[in-house]
């Protein structure tokens, strides 16, 4: 069978534009946030030439990408809200001098620090995480590893940047 030719690919995904902005501005609830990750869409969809036995499939495939990428939208979109709201809630009675300021800086500092120390695959565990909200078994999935690594390498992370505090402070 004779896969879809990147310009085969690319009329489907012309076709279909319209109403893939419409489901993800659905999911997402802004018509203009839709539009960039239409657009981020066809970025990806470029790639995946000569992966399609039919543009039926092609089709499929296109609104599947679609819905997966409004909903990992709203999750980080949601994990990044509830960051802000706890964030704020631990300043909005505290009036911060200057050596508060400073103290803060540093250990800030010190988690870049310790953050640079730890190995690539440790950092994704810990970003996936803590920033997009992941659950070890969806990482598990991205990154290609077990769920028990990633348990691993989120321990080993958080126990790293706990000791480089302690060891600041």
């Amino acid at each position: 069978m004779v896969a879809l030719t990147s310009s085969e690919v690319m009329g489907v995904f012309m076709e279909a534009r319209r109403s893939l902005e419409r489901v993800m501005a659905y999911r997402v609830g802004c018509r203009h946030t839709a539009q960039d990750l239409t657009q981020e869409l066809y970025l990806r969809v470029l790639k995946l030439a000569g992966t399609f036995p039919t543009q039926d499939d092609a089709r499929r495939y296109l609104v599947r990408m679609a819905i997966n990428a409004a909903t990992d939208h709203v999750r980080v979109e949601g994990r990044r809200t509830e960051l802000l709201a706890g964030v704020f809630s631990l300043f909005e009675d505290h009036a911060a001098t200057p050596e508060d300021m400073m103290v803060a800086g540093d250990q800030l500092r010190s988690i870049e620090t310790a953050l640079q120390e730890l190995p690539h695959k440790c950092r994704d565990v810990l970003y996936l995480s803590h920033v997009e909200g992941l659950t070890h078994a969806e990482i598990a999935e991205r990154l290609g590893v077990s769920r028990s690594l990633v348990e691993k390498y989120s321990v080993r992370a958080l126990m790293h940047c706990k000791a480089h505090l302690s060891s600041k402070g």
